[in-house]
């Protein structure tokens, strides 16, 4: 098949499926995300912490960075999409292989050419071991926090459970970015300003990250 030719069978038949792929589907939830929308707050928010990097001194490739926001949930338009909570034991590593071999089919279909670099870049994503992977992944928590945020301020009290979640998963960001501390705490902050009226979200947030103890 010509190069011309998988591009366009990807885009129709694969890769505009992600708009039609809701995210948090098994919670009840009053406003919809397909993962496109999720992919693209991720990429933004990848560029913003970037940028905010740079001006600090940190050294990054920001064009990496985009495309690792770009494909780190593609594998999604086959294995569709699981909240977080649920990603431990046995059934994470049965997701992780289901992830890889969805991976490795989509980047197929575009060539050898193209295949090894996305699949690269998705990885990278994965095993957070590099500066840029590490941001896209701290990237996609806060998109959870400011969708899940949302729903809360909605009265959608299911969410309580995964702001919770991930209101201690993103804590452990300022040991492996430093440089982030402040803006993560800034984060916080806001997050406790806007559900101000609900103190039981309010102490399980502080609970989670203990923002006002050393550490």
């Amino acid at each position: 098949m010509k190069e011309e030719d998988r591009i366009v069978k990807f885009i129709f038949e694969n890769h505009n499926r992600l708009s039609c792929i809701l995210r948090y589907n098994n919670t009840p939830k009053l406003l919809s995300e397909s993962v496109a929308e999720h992919s693209y707050y991720v990429t933004f928010l990848a560029m913003i912490i970037g940028d905010y990097l740079s001006d600090k001194g940190v050294e990054l490739d920001k064009l990496k960075l985009l495309k690792m926001s770009i494909v780190h949930d593609m594998e999604e338009i086959i294995s569709g999409d699981i909240i977080k909570i649920l990603k431990v034991g046995e059934f994470k590593i049965a997701l992780d292989k289901l992830s890889q071999k969805s991976m490795h089919y989509l980047c197929d279909i575009l060539g050898e050419q193209r295949a090894e670099e996305y699949y690269a870049l998705w990885e990278e994503v994965k095993v957070r071991e590099s500066l840029e992977g590490k941001i896209v992944d701290m990237a996609d928590l806060l998109s959870c926090l400011v969708y899940s945020v949302k729903e809360l301020h909605c009265g959608n009290r299911y969410f309580r459970e995964i702001l919770v979640y991930v209101s201690e998963t993103i804590r452990s960001f300022i040991g492996v970015i430093p440089e982030v501390e402040k803006l993560i705490r800034a984060f916080v902050a806001y997050t406790k300003k806007y559900l101000a009226d609900d103190q039981r979200i309010i102490n399980g947030i502080d609970s989670a990250v203990r923002m006002d103890k050393e550490d």
